[in-house]
């Protein structure tokens, strides 16, 4: 820990000692809301060392609200100021053991840090202090998903689920999981569920096209795939799958406008600039228009060239460039 980040946790632990609980109002409940309040106006007037004190100590005036608690680790994130965070709840969690929320708040910051075991363990610790409450259970969930842990997973958004069944996070993620045991009705429904609920779930959207496209509904793949590319166009997953499903169906117009703005967004791809060549090079083949073939060949060159840029060992793309400089016809696809 750097002296300027020990100097910050001390500031904070300073007006923690320094201030009383109850000073803002006659109930601990009414001193937070005072606190909280005041916190925001520290940030807002950019006096971050005394907003941080102010909503700690809202924290520690009403333990169990979720909104003070949520206030501060968004301020701490804001500040770039994780280490700091995670010291100042792990000592909060100290003097409060028994505190499901100081636990699932410091799970949350551990996994803002990507520690992925120590957040699932601060989340099992708030599951057991209180297992009625879903906060734990959905990251608990999502912890362990990231961790690999499939079942413990599924475990814990199934328990999320019976205790707040409209939760669009929890069914995007049960159907994640059910798309990789490749249960595609259960994958279906429960993504479908999710986006009902909330239709801005992005990778959710994408995870169902995955599943109409290994169940054979390809235009319902591409629909959901052009949806993900409205809501984000730099979404190179998707439009990398809609990419090729265009050169698959022999759409070459189509795919190489998609692998052109893929190759925009991964630019240092060989493979996206040597399917923009090859999909260029069939396109070529299928027009009649002698300017708009020799064009498309120069074009299919400058993307072969690229992938030789970025890989030098790219066979393929050599025998295009070969096959481009000879008199063979565009379209002629090397082996």
């Amino acid at each position: 820990m750097s002296v300027m980040n020990r100097l910050k946790s001390a500031v904070v632990l300073a007006i923690l000692l320094l201030v009383p609980v109850l000073a803002h109002g006659t109930t601990p409940e009414e001193a937070a809301k005072s606190y909280f309040e005041e916190g925001k106006e520290l940030s807002k007037q950019q006096r971050y060392d005394e907003g941080l004190g102010k909503l700690t100590l809202a924290v520690q005036a009403s333990l169990e609200t979720h909104k003070y608690h949520q206030a501060l680790f968004m301020t701490y994130m804001a500040l770039r100021r994780g280490v700091q965070a995670i010291d100042v709840y792990k000592k909060m969690a100290g003097e409060h053991p028994n505190s499901p929320t100081v636990h699932y708040w410091l799970g949350r910051l551990y996994l803002q840090s990507q520690s992925l075991d120590a957040a699932a363990l601060e989340f099992r610790k708030a599951t057991e202090l209180a297992p009625k409450d879903d906060h734990a259970w959905i990251s608990l969930g999502h912890t362990y998903y990231r961790q690999g842990k499939d079942a413990e997973a599924m475990a814990a958004y199934q328990t999320a689920n019976k205790l707040s069944p409209k939760v669009a996070v929890v069914h995007a993620g049960l159907g994640s999981l059910y798309l990789k045991r490749s249960d595609y009705p259960k994958a279906q429904r429960e993504i479908e569920t999710a986006l009902r609920l909330d239709p801005s779930l992005t990778e959710a959207r994408f995870d169902l096209s995955l599943i109409y496209e290994r169940q054979g509904e390809i235009a319902k793949a591409v629909k959901e795939w052009q949806r993900v590319l409205d809501d984000d166009p730099n979404e190179s997953a998707a439009r990398e799958r809609l990419a090729r499903t265009y050169f698959e169906q022999q759409q070459y117009e189509d795919a190489v406008r998609e692998y052109s703005a893929l190759s925009q967004v991964r630019q240092g791809s060989p493979e996206v600039f040597f399917a923009l060549g090859e999909a260029q090079v069939m396109l070529a083949a299928s027009l009649t228009d002698s300017d708009d073939k020799h064009q498309l060949k120069d074009l299919a060159v400058q993307a072969f060239q690229r992938t030789l840029e970025l890989d030098p060992n790219h066979a393929r793309a050599r025998r295009y460039l070969d096959v481009l400089s000879s008199k063979h016809t565009p379209g002629q696809v090397p082996r």
